[in-house]
């Protein structure tokens, strides 16, 4: 990038990497604090944090009606695991405020009574949960959906549960064959419309070329950003020509991208001695393609900037580096 900028300008640009800095750290606050009853009072004058109305997700119809008892095959299990009273978590995707150069908003809540939820873990590490954040963050996501819908990835398949009275046929892709016997004989039992699903055991990518481009395509292959940012990255150029694709916790994972596309302002505003032909993991290689691409971009303010920034903008990015 070639930066024209004054004083003003190049303030302003600064801030906005500051923004980004503060946003690293307070995520990483998150990662260490959140399990943590007394993140409540230490934390209430720096963050917005919000009781939650139990009774929601108590009576939530999956959490109502699929109750499986534990039970241990292998290394995987069927668990109930609990937030105690009191206990931060969070609740819901993040909310990001362009206007206030990116600042993220955490969406942090907590019970005051007790909350048991369903898991299935292996090696005693939760892969997949019934929790608030994925009932809040799934229910955004079952709107204006085709008759079919293709969902990647089985986990305790809270989201082709909840649209099963909406659509005709929900086929879900799963490749590993140890998570689809399990749910197969102690979850699927207490779903209704159970000839509505059909489960595929199959790799998600050499599995797209079997479906209609017209469909509504639900991707839950991660677990969070940092283990899902790549395949997020990866599926939306492959499916760059499907216009009904929804990815779980987009806001967050395009972010991720977003982080690295500031990364870059900054190196390059600051004239930091980098060398873009080296790489030493995947960010490194899309950060070099995007050092080439933008290299001739000039940049004389922050709104171009802002704008280089936007939704639409990065998702044109990703599609070229």
């Amino acid at each position: 990038m070639i930066f024209l900028l004054d004083k003003t300008e190049r303030e302003k640009i600064n801030k906005l990497i500051d923004t980004f800095k503060y946003n690293d750290e307070v995520a990483n606050f998150l990662n260490n604090n959140i399990i943590n009853e007394d993140l409540v009072v230490e934390a209430i004058d720096d963050y917005d944090i919000e009781e939650l109305d139990i009774n929601e997700y108590q009576n939530d119809n999956y959490y109502q009606n699929v109750k499986p008892k534990e039970i241990k095959v292998g290394n995987y299990q069927i668990k109930y695991e609990k937030y105690r009273p009191f206990q931060c978590f969070l609740y819901d995707d993040i909310e990001i405020d362009s206007e206030d150069y990116y600042l993220v908003k955490n969406k942090i809540g907590y019970f005051k009574d007790e909350f048991k939820y369903l898991t299935i873990q292996k090696d005693s590490v939760i892969w997949m949960s019934v929790i608030p954040h994925e009932i809040n963050t799934m229910k955004k996501c079952a709107k204006k959906l085709s008759k079919h819908v293709y969902v990647f990835g089985l986990g305790l398949a809270y989201f082709p549960y909840l649209i099963a009275s909406k659509v005709d046929k929900i086929t879900i892709i799963e490749k590993d064959k140890n998570i689809i016997d399990l749910f197969k004989n102690h979850i699927f039992p207490f779903f209704i419309n159970k000839e509505k699903y059909e489960i595929v055991q199959e790799d998600a990518f050499t599995y797209l070329s079997k479906i209609n481009k017209n469909d509504s395509i639900f991707i839950d292959l991660w677990h969070n950003v940092n283990d899902g940012f790549m395949t997020y990255y990866l599926l939306n150029k492959k499916l760059k020509d499907y216009p009904n694709t929804i990815y779980w916790i987009n806001d967050s994972l395009l972010m991720a991208f977003r982080n690295i596309v500031v990364n870059l302002i900054n190196e390059e505003l600051n004239e930091e001695d980098i060398d873009y032909s080296k790489a030493n993991n995947e960010i490194d290689k899309i950060t070099n393609n995007l050092h080439n691409l933008l290299k001739e971009k000039k940049i004389s303010s922050y709104l171009e900037i802002k704008k280089l920034l936007s939704n639409d903008s990065l998702k044109e990015l990703m599609l070229k580096v």
